[in-house]
C-alpha cells in the first residue's frame, strides 16, 4: 500500500507542476498580446509644386524591409523597390518613437490647397495603425521623421526615373 500512496503523491505532483506551467505559460502570452509592439513604420510625401512633378514617395519600414514606391504624376514613371533592413537601423528607429506622444500628436490640414507637400507619417503596431499628417509641432513626430530621413532618406534607394 506504501507504493501505491507514493505512486499517487508523485503523479498529484507531477500535475501540479504541470498545472501551474500552463497556467504561467497562458499568463505570459497574454502580457505580450497586450503589448502594443511596433511592426511597421511609414512615411508618405504627396504634393509639391504644379511646374514641376512631384517626387513624391511612400516608403514602409519593418524589422526586415524596406520598401520604396516613387510616385510620379505619369504612373509609367512610377518605381517600387525593396531592400533589406538592419537590426541596428530598426531599433534605432524604435528609439526614437513615443507611441504614446505620437498618438497624442496634433495633425495639421492639407498642404496640397496651396502647392505644398503633405507629409503622412504611420506607425502599425499589433494593436492598429496610428496616423499623424503634417504634424511639424509635434516633438514626438518630428523626431520620428527627422530619424526616417537621416536613416532612410529615399535618394539613397535610387530612384533613376524620377531624378533625371
Amino acid at each position: 500500500m506504501g507504493g501505491k500512496l507514493i505512486l499517487q503523491l508523485s503523479l498529484l505532483v507531477v500535475q501540479l507542476f504541470l498545472w501551474q506551467s500552463c497556467t504561467h505559460n497562458s499568463q505570459r502570452v497574454t502580457a505580450e498580446n497586450n503589448k502594443n509592439e511596433i511592426t511597421a513604420v511609414s512615411i508618405s510625401t504627396v504634393g509639391g509644386f504644379t511646374v514641376t512633378p512631384s517626387k513624391g514617395y511612400t516608403m514602409k519600414i519593418t524589422r526586415d524591409s524596406v520598401y520604396c514606391l516613387f510616385s510620379a504624376i505619369d504612373t509609367a514613371q512610377s518605381t517600387i523597390k525593396s531592400y533589406g533592413n538592419t537590426e541596428d537601423k530598426w531599433n534605432s528607429l524604435l528609439d526614437k518613437i513615443d507611441l504614446e506622444k505620437f498618438i497624442a500628436a496634433k495633425e495639421e490640414e492639407s498642404r496640397q490647397p496651396y502647392d505644398g507637400i503633405d507629409i503622412k507619417i504611420s506607425i502599425t503596431t499589433k494593436k492598429g495603425q496610428y496616423v499623424k499628417l503634417n504634424a511639424d509641432d509635434n516633438p514626438s513626430w518630428s523626431r520620428v521623421y527627422r530619424q526616417l530621413e537621416e536613416s532612410f532618406p529615399p535618394q539613397s534607394y535610387g530612384n533613376k526615373k524620377l531624378d533625371k
